[in-house]
């Protein structure tokens, strides 16, 4: 049940009352230090006050300790629009669609992008003669729970029944040995997935800068490709296949030159949930026209 104090101080703020809802919202925390609903509350209040160094930094804790929590995105992307870092604040308006079409988010991103468009990288060349990636603009990594063990543990319930099964039919012990060391090694796939996880979701990562993409993957046989935009040759392909909708992810196939005459293919796997995809590949279909006509020309 909500602290009565904690609706107290909002209907404060609704009549104008910021500092006395702060103040209420302080106690609170006081004896309640892991409320984050007090804590972005207070953040807002801050905010109202004018204390934007302190509404930024209890932002910035909610964000941390909950990176889906949109309102505290919302808050730090407008305090980023305010002050002028329009490309601080498309990364937060990003991070809100990414979970929630919430309050003006899209017309404040739509509004950062156009104020911060950025020029062809042939542009910069012919000025500089330098090839720079330019700013990160997402960091992406393999989700652990697009690698779970999901066909492991189902084979091991199939293999149990099937046990049963031959129990109940008097089938002979040669068909149940099989079955016993496919169980095994079922269940030795299941206990080493922890170990197996944790590096391979800190092996295939991916940085999307300005102009390009640094895509690592594998563990033995480690490969690192950076892709500039103007590379790709069509619009990044969605995949979503069925475990995909039990571990709630996706994945994005890009194709690239990797030379002027051959393609191939990177995929970008399971790095977030269908909406978090969605939106990175509208983004790079957003990048790739304006990289790829200065350097290709119209026709390739």
């Amino acid at each position: 049940m909500p602290d009565p104090r904690y609706e107290h101080a909002k209907t404060l703020r609704r009549e104008g009352r910021a500092a006395e809802a702060s103040s209420v919202l302080t106690a609170l925390l006081a004896e309640r230090p892991g409320d984050i609903g007090a804590l972005y509350a207070l953040a807002v209040c801050q905010i109202d006050m004018g204390e934007r160094g302190h509404a930024r930094e209890n932002l910035r804790r909610i964000a941390g300790a909950h990176a889906d929590h949109y309102g505290a995105h919302y808050q730090l992307g407008r305090l980023s629009q305010d002050e002028g870092d329009l490309r601080a604040a498309a990364v937060h308006y990003r991070q809100v669609l990414a979970v929630n079409d919430y309050a003006d988010a899209a017309a404040r991103l739509a509004q950062c992008e156009r104020a911060t468009a950025v020029p062809p990288v042939r542009k910069m060349i012919e000025q500089s003669y330098v090839a720079d990636r330019g700013n990160l603009v997402h960091s992406l990594r393999l989700k652990a729970r697009h690698i779970l063990p999901l066909g492991s543990i189902a084979g091991v319930l199939l293999a149990f029944v099937a046990v049963r099964l031959l129990d109940t039919t008097g089938a002979g012990l040669e068909m149940a040995y099989p079955l016993v060391l496919i169980v095994l090694a079922l269940l030795l796939n299941v206990a080493l997935s922890p170990i197996t996880i944790y590096i391979r979701t800190r092996m295939y990562t991916a940085q999307l800068y300005d102009y390009g993409m640094d895509v690592s993957a594998g563990v033995f046989r480690r490969s690192k490709q950076f892709v500039w935009y103007y590379q790709i040759t069509e619009p990044p392909t969605y995949v979503r296949r069925p475990a995909n909708y039990l571990t709630h992810t996706a994945s994005l196939i890009v194709s690239y030159n990797d030379t002027a005459a051959t393609t191939v293919r990177v995929q970008l796997r399971g790095f977030g949930s269908p909406r978090q995809v969605d939106q990175i590949r509208s983004y790079l279909q957003s990048r790739i026209p304006s990289e790829r006509l200065p350097i290709r020309g119209p026709w390739t």
